[in-house]
This record gives structure tokens, sequence and C-alpha cells, in this order.
């Protein structure tokens, strides 16, 4: 794994310029804090550029641009070193947070971005990425994987994969764990089955943040936090990314879609997190009933009132209180 400077790098704090869609108009819940309350009536799931007529490749380019200014407030608000890390072939972001906790300088935490497989990329996911490392005091590649306009499944899963294998020739698999967002923790949990198809030496956990596991729109929140997510609407901002990234597959087939898959023993334990309002809380719920029935070790956390990926949020409370989950379920699971 080739290490190469610190890079000063960009950061997507929200997706692009409102379109015709009517803005999202809710009333929030008394039971979240005045912060996420005035968030929740902000924000806006047409706020995807490709609404206006852009092509993926043109909306990635357009949210990538003019973001100095949030990455050094990122990077104040959560100080670290920012490396590249060159495997199969691509540059990946290696993250040495400030705080580095000497009891995980010999770990990883492996980050898999979220954007609907189509938006984001290492760089701009450091709201999440910056993040997670100080909260849990440990290092983190972030993965660069093609995105589906670039390359359909399985290339993305591919790409995560060779990283993994080239990590387990320097980290025994036991200090190794995965984290991702949306889509990322769709990707993870595709990742996991395959590495179990192998026969490879499992991480010690996973970390899966509001999970897209179903590509297909399937589950009973689909319908009925429609309208009510701030972020994502199927219809709106997901069904034609979905088509983009299963390429000559079926919505459902069990590789971009891996709830669909096999979930066996022999998987690490696993962290769901989601909210009320996450249009993406059928995909944990059917993830948890899954890994319960194949005796998995899970934990699902459910935030009440919280929309899809909220974490990223930074400055809400309701997000130090899920990093802090994710870092006590990791410590936890490296101390076994």
């Amino acid at each position: 794994m080739r290490r190469v400077g610190h890079t000063a790098v960009s950061l997507v704090m929200a997706l692009g310029a409102a379109t015709s869609v009517a803005a999202l108009d809710v009333t929030p819940p008394t039971t979240i804090s005045a912060q996420a309350a005035a968030e929740l009536q902000a924000l806006d799931p047409s706020r995807d550029p490709t609404l206006g007529g852009l092509s993926y490749a043109d909306a990635f380019q357009a949210l990538s641009e003019g973001t100095a200014e949030a990455v050094a407030a990122a990077l104040q608000q959560f100080p670290a070193t920012v490396e590249t890390s060159t495997i199969d072939g691509a540059d990946h972001l290696l993250i040495t947070p400030a705080n580095l906790n000497p009891a995980l300088k010999d770990h990883l935490l492996i980050h898999v971005h979220g954007g609907a497989h189509v938006f984001f990329s290492p760089e701009s996911a450091q709201t999440s990425s910056l993040a997670a490392a100080q909260a849990v005091g440990v290092r983190i590649l972030s993965v660069r994987y093609p995105l589906a306009w670039q390359a359909p499944f399985p290339a993305s899963r591919d790409r995560v994969m060779a990283v993994y294998r080239e990590l387990l020739t320097e980290y025994p698999s036991d200090q190794l764990a995965f984290y991702g967002d949306s889509a990322g923790g769709g990707l993870i949990l595709s990742t996991l089955q395959q590495l179990q198809a192998e026969g490879l030496d499992m991480p010690a956990a996973a970390a899966l943040l509001s999970p897209w596991t179903d590509v297909s729109g399937a589950g009973d929140s689909y319908t009925v936090m429609s309208g009510q997510d701030p972020i994502i609407d199927y219809p709106i901002s997901l069904a034609a990314a979905a088509r983009e990234y299963v390429g000559d597959l079926t919505l459902n087939d069990p590789g971009p879609s891996p709830i669909y898959g096999p979930i066996k023993p022999g998987l690490p334990p696993i962290l769901l997190t989601t909210g009320t309002r996450d249009l993406f809380l059928s995909d944990a719920a059917r993830l948890q009933r899954r890994l319960l029935d194949a005796q998995v070790p899970v934990d699902l956390i459910v935030y009440e009132g919280m929309w899809h990926v909220f974490q990223t949020s930074t400055a809400l409370p309701e997000s130090g209180v899920a990093w802090a989950d994710m870092a006590g379920f990791l410590r936890k699971a490296w101390a076994r």
C-alpha cells in the first residue's frame, strides 16, 4: 500500500440546486433537537442536479467544485492527516485522526462511501470519514470505487474486494473493520457475502449506516417515508440511479441488492443504524431479521425523528450520539 503526502481534498455538504420538484413540507417532531428540527425543514430530496438535465458525469463534477471552504471547516472540526494510498490502480484516502487511540494504532477501518452508486468520492465523503475517524480514534481508508455511470455492478464490489485482499497482506483480519453509509452499506454487505463465498477471513465487524440493500425499492418504508425523508426519495432520486447501477442485471439480483443474497452464519458482528424518518428503514429491519435468523450478531439502533444518513450533519447533537454509538460498537468488536 503506497502512501503519498498530505493533500487538501474536497467535501460536498449537500446536493445541487433545487429543481422544479416541490420542496418537502413537514412539521418537525417535538422529540428532536432544535438544530435537527431546523435542518429537517431546510433539506429537500429534489436537490438532485440530474433532475435539471445534467448527466451523472456532469453532476458529479458540479458537486465536486467549489468546496475548499467546506473541507477546511471539516478538517478544523475533525483534525486529521489525509494522505493517498494506491491499491488496485486507484488512489484511496488514508485518514489519520489527531486523536489516534494508541490501542488502535495497528487497526484500520475501511470506509465505503454512499451516494446512490452515482455520486461522491472519498474526497467529497469526508463529512462522514473525518467524523468517524475522530469518534473511533482509528485510521480510516476511504475506498475509491467506480461509480455506476463509469462501470455498473460488480465493478464497485470488485474494487472493494481487491482493496480488502491487499489489506489482508498487511493486517490480521481481526484488526480490520468496515463502515459505510447508504449505497456504501449495501456494497459492504455484498462484499461480505462475496468474502464468505470465496472463503476469505472476515473482518472483525461491519457498521452499516442506513444501508441501501434493496435497489428495487421494495419495502414498506419506501412508501410510508416517501415525502418524509428530506434527503432521498425513490422515484425522484433513486430509481434511475438503481437502473444505472445494475446494468444488465435485474433490480432484485442478489449482487446489487444483497438483501436477496445469502445471509449465513460466519458473517462478522454487524451494526445497523437508521431513523424513524429514513426511507431505508425497511432495508435495516429486513436485514436485521435475516441476520437474527442466521444467528449473526447484530445491533440495530433506530434514532427518533432522524432521516437518511443524518450522521453527516455533524452539527446536530443526534449526530454526535450516533458516531459515539458506532465507536462503541467497533471498539467492543476489536476487543473480543
